[in-house]
């Protein structure tokens, strides 16, 4: 078992969060969550709002590790809804990592990334890291600006940096129904999956100043859609489940 580690997981309570909360603490991992809500499974548990600099701030302070998950999940209204949790409360967690001397920092990116590459035909093979970006909606947008932030706190500041591009993971059994309805069986992310990954980002090591970019999918029905080499290489993740497998629904 690798060593144990402070970990301080953003949107804990979410279901993405939960996922890696509980893998976390099965591989010997301390584990504060910090959410709007309380976060069940955790060693710490803090009710905050990421928009509350100076209680991100308080939070990240001791911890070895940052995965910030908290953030509006899906395409809305930019002015209203994304500006305030995907951009600013960005920048705060960000920030009280670099100011707390936080080793890395896992950034929670989307495929949706890369969404454009699909339209109008695609590209008929798994999309690649240098097929680059190609945003469709202003979500995307939030989380190409969230890539772009992460490389310069790496470069800059010298934290190790992973932006993650994650799948589809159903957040309720009405959220899984959807994403049956949509086929989206070769970007679906479980949650077993999801644990698995994000075990793997906190142990894996990384120089200072390193920034990398990775996938995170599981096994896909019929071919990836997402190049999963990146995540293979760097942090030897190696997806188990394929839809509709290694759900966790609590």
């Amino acid at each position: 078992m690798a060593e144990s580690q402070n970990v301080l997981i953003t949107g804990a309570a979410g279901g993405v969060g939960k996922a890696a909360v509980r893998a976390l603490k099965e591989n010997g991992h301390h584990v504060t969550g910090f959410d709007r809500l309380a976060s069940p499974g955790v060693d710490q548990t803090i009710v905050g709002d990421i928009l509350d600099r100076d209680a991100v701030r308080q939070a990240a302070r001791g911890q070895d590790v940052v995965i910030h998950l908290a953030a509006t999940p899906d395409e809305a209204d930019f002015i209203d809804e994304l500006l305030e949790p995907n951009v600013r409360g960005l920048y705060h967690v960000a920030d009280a990592a670099r100011e707390q001397g936080v080793g890395k920092l896992v950034l929670a990116s989307s495929v949706q990334v890369v969404t454009g590459h699909s339209q109008g035909g695609g590209l008929g093979r798994a999309t690649t890291l240098a097929d680059g970006p190609k945003v469709i909606n202003h979500y995307a947008l939030t989380k190409l600006w969230l890539e772009d932030l992460g490389e310069m706190y790496a470069r800059v500041y010298g934290l190790s940096v992973i932006a993650c591009r994650l799948g589809w993971l159903p957040r309720s059994p009405s959220h899984a129904e959807e994403l049956a309805a949509a086929s989206g069986f070769d970007v679906f992310l479980s949650h077993n999956d999801a644990g698995r990954f994000f075990t793997a980002c906190v142990e894996t090591t990384l120089d200072p100043h390193q920034f990398e970019i990775v996938f995170a999918t599981s096994r896909p029905k019929k071919h990836y859609r997402a190049d999963p080499a990146p995540a293979r290489d760097l942090l030897g993740f190696e997806p188990q489940d394929t839809w509709p497998e290694g759900f966790s629904f609590d």
